[in-house]
């Protein structure tokens, strides 16, 4: 995707848009998100405003448009971002939806500040039972939440993966076959394991990893709320709480997370731990190869992936004793 023709699109639709920016002073910088091209972002702004404009591919586009649905209510709750308007035309090639947001500057949490505030809005929307009234969405079991998020994930990685082999030549062909064999495994640890067999009735955010919580001195604000659903909140715990979970410090991390959600929780964050280590070891791989499409970020993009998974992948077979 040429990153300065879209630019000039994006430019020129923003003024038609009547969004306030001055045309002589409009910026339009890429917000790289290192975990994947799923959407693509911007930060539109001049001196005076500043605009978060998403766009989603079509198979992408309902998790957008529910979250547009329920806006108001997470904003006023859940520190969402403020929804401006919603777009229904193609302004960058192959992504015929888009929200524009009010821009929230600040830095990723990393329990620099607000770390209670966080965890109670976690908690509270856990158990939002208005909010699971307004999804709708069709109860599940914590098997059915693992396999959803993370098994089916891996397999459609493994698609790619295996389909452009050639330009991963930093993983051998034992590897390959292993992503397999262990995506298998996991699927019968979850399925065999007595604490996943109940209810997934939690609202969960589904993705709430640290660059999906900004803050600044004045509070914080919990953004992309695609994947809001139905779930498992041991996943968003696991998500939250994922740099921490090989340090000193963890004991800590998870007597708070069982004083808000129980004991039932904190057991069932054991394998999604370990899915989280398994998706640095799969998962960027995808990235890797995606990120041809994008030569603006490609190197970075590639470099993070490559390193990432050459570091997961010893520390996953250290762990689970495996042997290629």
């Amino acid at each position: 995707m040429d990153q300065k023709r879209v630019k000039s699109r994006l430019i020129e639709w923003a003024h038609k848009a009547d969004l306030g920016l001055d045309i002589e002073d409009t910026n339009i910088q890429y917000i790289w998100n290192p975990g994947g091209f799923v959407n693509q972002s911007y930060h539109i702004s001049d001196e005076k405003k500043h605009w978060h404009v998403k766009f989603a591919k079509r198979d992408h586009q309902p998790k957008l448009q529910q979250w547009a649905l329920h806006h108001k209510y997470l904003t006023e709750h859940y520190q969402a971002p403020m929804l401006v308007m919603d777009i229904h035309e193609s302004v960058i090639p192959d992504h015929p939806y888009g929200l524009v947001f009010e821009f929230f500057s600040g830095e990723v949490w990393e329990n620099q500040a607000w770390t209670d505030e966080i965890f109670s809005k976690v908690s509270q929307l856990h158990g939002d039972q208005k909010l699971k009234r307004m999804l709708g969405a069709a109860e599940k079991r914590c098997t059915d939440a693992f396999i959803e998020t993370y098994i089916r994930r891996f397999r459609e990685d493994m698609k790619i993966i295996d389909a452009n082999r050639e330009i991963l030549s930093f993983v051998d062909k034992e590897t390959f076959e292993w992503f397999h064999e262990v995506t298998d495994q996991l699927e019968k640890e979850v399925r065999h394991s007595p604490h996943f067999d109940r209810p997934a009735d939690d609202v969960v955010h589904n993705d709430l990893n640290q660059q999906n919580i900004l803050v600044n001195a004045d509070g914080f604000c919990m953004i992309d709320w695609d994947d809001l659903t139905l779930g498992d909140g041991a996943a968003d715990y696991a998500s939250l709480l994922w740099p921490w979970v090989y340090t000193q410090e963890w004991s800590m991390w998870e007597e708070k997370v069982r004083v808000l959600a129980g004991d039932h929780v904190v057991e069932r964050m054991g394998l999604y731990f370990k899915a989280k280590l398994l998706d640095d070891v799969i998962d960027v791989l995808a990235d890797y190869v995606e990120a041809e499409e994008f030569p603006d970020v490609k190197e970075r993009t590639q470099h993070r992936a490559k390193v990432t998974h050459l570091h997961a992948l010893e520390l996953y077979k250290t762990r689970d004793g495996t042997v290629l």
